[in-house]
């Protein structure tokens, strides 16, 4: 009984980690939290991938939504581009002008990304928003313009 336990354990281990050697994907929540907050915490964080393959993705949005400190509850956006190269994910820099939550529906083409956020819709009380938001992002110049 001790070996079976043993090899039942012993395989357990070897699975577990080849299973992490085998990730494609970094830390994320290392990459996001230390590039795009002062805290290295966030209320909520998002990646956004230009796939589903994480073998194949080649670029990235991350969004952080960060606690400011002496508010009742209120949170900043911070948005980052990152691409991978040889060396792994790099941060490019921060994308401006991007707001709302629940960052989601990637789309990447050449040069650009878009996605959709949830803003405030007319006379929405701000804590509940419910207009859905479209978003362009210029990747060169990581500037986000409003599409709705």
């Amino acid at each position: 009984m001790i070996r079976v336990l043993a090899l039942l354990a012993a395989l357990f281990w070897s699975a577990a980690a080849t299973a992490q050697n085998m990730a494609p994907w970094p830390n994320l929540d290392a990459m996001i939290l230390s590039n795009l907050t002062a805290s290295g915490k966030a209320e909520a964080a998002f990646w956004l991938p230009d796939g589903p393959d994480p073998a194949q993705v080649t670029q990235g949005l991350g969004v952080a939504y960060e606690y400011i400190q002496g508010s009742a509850g209120s949170v900043s956006i911070a948005v980052g581009y990152f691409v991978r190269g040889a060396s792994g994910w790099q941060y490019v820099g921060p994308v401006q002008g991007l707001f709302g939550q629940s960052p989601r529906a990637p789309m990447f083409a050449p040069g650009v990304m878009e996605l959709t956020t949830t803003t405030l819709g007319p006379n929405e009380p701000r804590c509940c928003p419910t207009q859905e938001t479209r978003w362009r992002i210029d990747l060169a110049q990581r500037v986000a313009q409003r599409l709705n």
